[in-house]
């Protein structure tokens, strides 16, 4: 049975699209459904950008030069455009993403990334950017705890004196739930390493 959202071809929606490059970069855009395919596990919506939320430094940055997956065969579109002939959002808009090659622009994004309201869509994102917040946390003690690294400069030799740091750091954000850094510092053992694989 499927779980999520069906939209139809012309239905007006949300979505968080990504490169190819940088999957966990996502993108909040407004666009309309341009085809469907349908699956009861994962159905994927081709669709045509309108509107962007993030503002045109950040779209140089990770939209410019990015691979997207165009149509449901697989193919895909490089954004190759010259970053210094874009100034403003809407330029990008207007130009590219609904100019005269604006199929070519055309991006397939999975249904678990799609919503109908734009409230809908910025839920979905924070929940999503806070978990990946949290793991670049996490990673920042891993590099910064490591026995090697004990002259360094960021080097941190417990758990408790990184707790410590990232309660003065995130102040007043810093999550009052109990056992939050123990869930986000946690380190896996033997056993549960020996039972992971490794590609």
């Amino acid at each position: 049975m499927i779980k999520h959202k069906i939209f139809s071809k012309g239905d007006h929606i949300h979505a968080l699209i990504s490169t190819s490059q940088q999957p966990n970069v996502l993108i909040p855009v407004r666009c309309i459904v341009y085809d469907v395919k349908f699956d009861d596990i994962n159905p994927q919506y081709q669709i045509k950008v309108i509107k962007f939320y993030d503002n045109i430094y950040f779209l140089k940055k990770n939209l410019f030069g990015g691979r997207f997956i165009r149509n449901f065969k697989g193919t895909e579109t490089k954004i190759n455009l010259s970053r210094s002939q874009y100034s403003k959002v809407e330029d990008l808009e207007n130009k590219v993403f609904s100019g005269d090659n604006w199929q070519k622009y055309l991006i397939v994004v999975d249904s678990v990334f799609c919503t109908r309201t734009k409230a809908e869509q910025t839920e979905l994102f924070n929940s999503l950017q806070t978990f990946m917040v949290q793991m670049k946390l996490r990673e920042i003690f891993e590099l910064t705890n490591r026995t090697v690294y004990t002259k360094g400069d960021f080097f941190f030799q417990t758990k408790g004196q990184y707790e410590k740091a990232l309660m003065k750091f995130l102040g007043e954000r810093y999550p009052k739930q109990r056992g939050w850094i123990d869930d986000l510092l946690y380190m896996p053992g033997n056993d549960e390493m020996d039972s992971t694989e490794f590609m």
